[in-house]
């Protein structure tokens, strides 16, 4: 797919390493609800399995993972109404899950499956309720969505789940249920424009989905269930550029926490997403040189308002060159990039969030990853220190998380996917020193 067409996925989703390996969508089939196999699941092992439905850039998927040992984890589709199967590289081994209804249809237990190994018995812990909700956006939007409430005493600290790029609803599968896990209520929704047909998707604008954030957080702010000073923000990559307008816009907001977010200009930060693209593709020395150059100066006439034309005869004298066909495909620019997607461009191009970032009061964790092939590492990690240092708060934290790629998930040996190390841990560490988590929210560890 040629370099300006790519670009429309403005940063790969999350969960982009399983995505590319899996390929095709999964086929529907029969199965109690999507959100039934939500939970955490403590294995006659030790281990605890946290995880369920996930969608991601239009795909669906279960993802399961060991949060804290991460021996064991997966990406999963359906085999049966009951039984989850892992996909991943061909030829590694599969692991099934199956998950046991007690008397009140609920699945509350589980068997985990390992080739060569016996089955493991699991049992659901850290259980939750979970109930519909809908608020409406800045402009009149209406959004609808779920709050995932854990099952002890509140009320509960909570965390907005804001979306990455594409087409994504309210299911976030094993980010979701690790707050659960800590005592944090989580408030999901579907993305403004949440379709499953491909074709008819649109990406919103980003000043759009940082108003439809901000509603979010108010919402929160409004139910008796959740405790309104410890109220967050958490997002992934093209989160960056949402969520700390948000924060800034609603006051309610005491935190923000961002994976691998994007913190630079969208055009800056996918330069860097198309130039990794093509150097996989095995372009490399002058050739790789000058169709960066030139998808640089797109991206500048784009964000100054020119028109859709002007790039046609921006690219006029390299048509013939074998590099540009590489890197655009054959034909101008008009023949690649939609009027509506130029639009598009003209409007969130030079959209970032450092201003809210030196605006903001509360605290700020920010991971990023060291191998990131969508947001740049260096620059990135630079603005925000910059902005940080700008920031009237004191509670601002920048961590890398080493070897790890932009989904943070890594392949072990055997060919099965974990998060890289790291990440969950300190994450929970840190909600816990900032009291953003609730440690007593367990009586017992159930």
């Amino acid at each position: 797919m040629p370099a300006l067409s790519r670009f429309r996925l403005l940063i790969l989703p999350a969960l982009s390493w399983a995505l590319i390996i899996l390929g095709a969508a999964t086929e529907a089939f029969c199965q109690p609800t999507l959100d039934a196999f939500d939970g955490s699941f403590r294995l006659q092992t030790g281990e605890v399995i946290t995880g369920g439905y996930m969608v991601e850039g239009g795909q669906g998927r279960y993802v399961y993972m060991e949060t804290e040992g991460l021996d064991k984890g997966g990406v999963f589709e359906p085999v049966s109404d009951t039984v989850l199967r892992s996909i991943g590289l061909l030829g590694s081994a599969k692991i099934e899950i199956e998950f046991v209804a007690d008397v009140d249809g609920q699945f509350n237990s589980l068997v985990w499956r390992e080739p060569g190994h016996e089955p493991i018995r699991g049992e659901q812990i850290y259980p939750h309720r979970t109930r519909t909700v809908h608020f409406i956006s800045e402009d009149g939007t209406e959004l609808r969505g779920r709050l995932l409430l854990p099952e002890c005493a509140g009320p509960h600290p909570v965390v907005v789940s804001v979306h990455g790029s594409g087409p994504v609803n309210r299911y976030g599968g094993t980010f979701h249920t690790f707050f659960l896990k800590h005592g944090v209520a989580v408030l999901a929704y579907d993305k403004r424009g949440y379709t499953t047909d491909a074709d008819a998707w649109r990406e919103p604008d980003l000043a759009a989905l940082s108003a439809d954030a901000a509603g979010a957080v108010r919402f929160a702010a409004a139910q008796p269930e959740l405790d309104g000073d410890r109220i967050g923000l958490f997002g992934s990559s093209q989160g960056g550029w949402v969520v700390p307008p948000a924060a800034v816009a609603a006051s309610e907001t005491d935190f923000q926490i961002l994976r691998a977010g994007a913190a630079l200009t969208s055009a800056e930060t996918v330069l860097h997403e198309v130039r990794q693209e093509l150097r996989a593709e095995g372009m490399a020395g002058l050739d790789l040189d000058y169709a960066m150059d030139l998808t640089r100066e797109i991206y500048a006439l784009a964000t100054s308002g020119g028109p859709l034309s002007a790039a046609d005869t921006l690219v006029a004298p390299y048509l013939d060159k074998p590099w540009y066909r590489a890197a655009f495909g054959e034909g101008p620019i008009s023949q690649v990039w939609s009027t509506w997607w130029w639009e598009w461009s003209q409007r969130n191009h030079a959209v970032t969030p450092i201003p809210s970032l030196e605006q903001f009061t509360g605290a700020v964790l920010w991971f990023l990853a060291e191998l990131d092939e969508n947001v740049p590492l260096v620059s990135t990690r630079a603005a925000l220190n910059r902005a940080f240092s700008s920031a009237p708060g004191d509670e601002h934290e920048i961590v890398v998380i080493e070897d790890a790629p932009h989904s943070f998930i890594i392949e072990t040996p055997e060919g099965t996917p974990r998060y890289a190390e790291g990440f969950f841990s300190y994450m929970g560490e840190w909600m816990a020193e900032h009291r953003y988590s609730d440690a007593e929210c367990w009586d017992v560890d159930r």
